[in-house]
């Protein structure tokens, strides 16, 4: 039995040192949880009732709260400065000055625009606008003047004489052979580009039948030919553009007449036989009442009415020239006489005074031998 009841006391020996660590180790894990920010907080009846449900004993308890508030920090005392004070109504008071001077300003600038710069702008675009008007009305009758001026012209050009379209230059209508063309010219040289295209080629058909005695008129191929040996300038680069020129005139011109007519190459495919030139003249046209009108009041005038001299026509150019001399002497420059010469006037005024004296002098005659006279006698005044 005794042996028995060792090994339980030696256990309960064993274990003490065991649970006294296990204390410890709590105690140690309490103070420090005790210690922690979110404990501290606390209250103290919260951290005694959580102490008791970890199986603390009361003077454990007592214990550790004693130290952790033996080791609490002392709170420092409340020295800190005074903050200072808001800066928003200072922030406020500068943008209500900002707004202040821009609504200031802008009212100001306002009032200038409406008072000095919208006058001036609203004057000078009505200035412009009414300018503008005046343009197109102006413009507007001009059109309508230049339309019934057109009608007109064309009203008063109906009864006028029409242009003769191939009528040939008064300088080269008295031409008949192409040497009279050449000696048109005199010395200068002869520019056969100037010379109208149907006088040269009338005048080449007359040189061409001048000669020839069978008198068959010239084919095409004949005249050009003939003229380019009597016109050398045909043959060059300009002359043969003037060819050119030639023959459509050739063609066109209703007085030159081709027997049998031209044909064009489109028309057949037969060959053409050779068609020869010949020059009818224009038949002369009437005048026109424009100009039998002019004509007959040619005949109507007075034919001495011209050709008599008046009496007086030589005093009448005396005047004149005696008139015309005055007034270009009055704005000539003075010229001082000449020192110690005893007759400074030129042969003009030499001639002028003799010319004053004469007239002087027959002033003076005729005042002279006037006859006198008569005062009426007072009883035909009564």
């Amino acid at each position: 039995m005794a042996d028995s009841a060792d090994p339980p006391a030696a256990h309960t020996e064993a274990s003490k040192p065991s649970d006294t660590e296990d204390r410890s180790s709590l105690l140690s894990r309490a103070q420090s949880f005790l210690q922690s920010p979110q404990v501290a907080a606390r209250d103290y009846a919260s951290k005694r009732q959580f102490l008791q449900e970890k199986g603390l004993g009361e003077q454990e308890i007592d214990f550790l709260l004693k130290n952790v508030t033996s080791s609490a920090p002392l709170v420092p005392p409340r020295t800190y400065p005074q903050p200072p004070p808001s800066n928003i109504p200072n922030l406020l008071l500068g943008i209500s000055r900002v707004l202040t001077w821009f609504t200031g300003g802008a009212a100001v600038l306002v009032f200038i625009y409406y008072r000095f710069l919208l006058p001036r702008i609203s004057q000078s675009f009505m200035a412009r606008h009414s300018l503008r008007t005046h343009h197109v009305d102006l413009m507007r009758r001009l059109t309508m003047s230049l339309s019934s001026f057109k009608e007109e012209q064309a009203e008063s050009f109906s009864i006028l004489p029409k242009a003769e379209e191939w009528r040939e230059p008064q300088e080269y209508s008295n031409c008949s052979y192409l040497h009279d063309i050449a000696s048109s010219f005199g010395e200068q040289q002869v520019q056969y580009d100037n010379v109208s295209p149907v006088s040269l080629l009338r005048c080449g058909l007359n040189d061409f039948n001048r000669g020839r005695d069978n008198g068959q008129d010239p084919t095409t191929q004949e005249l050009f030919h003939y003229m380019e040996e009597k016109i050398p300038f045909l043959t060059s680069a300009e002359g043969q553009k003037y060819e050119q020129r030639l023959w459509e005139v050739l063609c066109s011109c209703p007085l030159f007449t081709a027997n049998p007519p031209l044909i064009p190459p489109s028309t057949t495919r037969e060959p053409q036989a050779q068609s020869r030139w010949t020059y009818l003249p224009p038949p002369p046209l009437d005048p026109s009442d424009v100009v039998k009108a002019l004509s007959s009041l040619k005949l109507a005038l007075p034919k001495d009415q011209l050709s008599k001299s008046s009496p007086l026509q030589n005093t009448l150019q005396a005047l004149s020239e005696f008139t015309g001399y005055i007034s270009s002497q009055v704005y000539t420059p003075y010229r001082p006489p000449v020192v110690g010469s005893s007759n400074s006037w030129g042969p003009i005024e030499e001639q002028l005074r003799r010319e004053i004296r004469a007239l002087k002098g027959l002033v003076l005659n005729r005042r002279s031998f006037l006859p006198p006279r008569t005062s009426p006698s007072p009883a035909s005044t009564q």
